[in-house]
């Protein structure tokens, strides 16, 4: 693991070794406007998509989510962000956020990174919620 990054980029900043996760509104058309984060730092909030979306794949390359499900997985993510605020330990982070396994190994990392965590989840919602207002789908697409 390289660190954790927890930013949220307007252009896909990264070298061709970093994976990384894109948000995309619509259906996949090349102009239309996406927000990119490291795989790691997505990988700390996918488990909270899945609880709210079990039709998430997290081996899928690109998952189409419709803005009803999207309103379940935001309320996930809102409802993750006002428990870290009370969160006192790794092991209640990783409950939280439901955490993948091969993370578990960086829960001291995570938590001590709580804070940049919760503002990441808060700024992924402000992205969703302004763009679910127009439109009908927004992909999250895996590069690797």
């Amino acid at each position: 693991m390289k660190g954790l990054n927890f930013t949220l980029y307007q252009e896909p900043l990264f070298d061709a070794e970093t994976a990384y996760v894109q948000f995309q509104i619509g259906k996949g058309k090349k102009q239309q406007p996406s927000v990119y984060m490291e795989s790691y730092a997505f990988d700390c909030i996918r488990g909270v998509i899945w609880n709210s979306h079990r039709e998430f794949g997290h081996q899928k390359k690109v998952n189409q989510i419709n803005n009803a499900d999207w309103v379940r997985c935001l309320n996930g993510l809102k409802e993750a962000a006002l428990e870290l605020e009370t969160c006192k330990d790794p092991e209640h982070l990783m409950d939280i956020l439901s955490i993948p396994n091969h993370l578990f190994s960086h829960k001291a990392v995570v938590f001590e990174r709580k804070d940049d965590l919760q503002k990441f989840l808060q700024d992924i919602v402000l992205w969703v919620e302004k763009h679910l207002k127009k439109e009908k789908y927004i992909l999250i697409i895996r590069h690797d």
